[in-house]
């Protein structure tokens, strides 16, 4: 594989975290249960990091990152508002959160199992997935406790 497929592919990721940070915190400001907000602001800034890896190993195979979020993610910001504010608003948050971290963790599988990089950009891709997996496995308790609570 080429570099320039590599760097599309990092570059696929990369905007998936900008899109990520982006919307955990604008969803923060629709919750109330303050673990999730807490969880929303913590994730932001584990993209934050996941953002300036993915930019430097885009800039070490000589791509350019780029730097922005996506249009679909834009109107799935809005969908999110829309569904907070007419329904339970952190439920209906969370879901979205949760289906968010799923495609994630899917948009990575697909990256690692359809790209072939050397071992240290694998390796860094690798943890980024499962620090995503353990995030959603937390969500998960979050929602737990948010049903018990309502």
């Amino acid at each position: 594989m080429n570099h320039s497929e590599m760097t599309s592919a990092l570059n696929d990721l990369l905007t998936r975290s900008y899109d990520a940070v982006k919307g955990y915190e604008e969803a923060a400001n629709e919750v109330n249960h303050l673990q999730l907000r807490q969880w929303m602001h913590n994730n932001a800034e584990n993209r934050k990091t996941f953002i300036s890896e993915l930019e430097n190993q885009i800039k070490n195979l000589g791509g350019t990152p780029d730097r922005g979020s996506s249009f679909l993610s834009s109107l799935h910001r809005i969908w999110i508002e829309y569904k907070a504010n007419i329904t339970d608003g952190d439920e209906a948050v969370l879901e979205e959160c949760i289906r968010g971290e799923e495609r994630a963790v899917e948009d990575y599988d697909k990256v690692l199992n359809n790209v072939t990089f050397d071992t240290s950009i694998n390796s860094i891709l690798t943890r980024q997935r499962n620090d995503i997996k353990e995030s959603l496995n937390s969500l998960r308790a979050i929602e737990s406790t948010l049903a018990v609570t309502q």
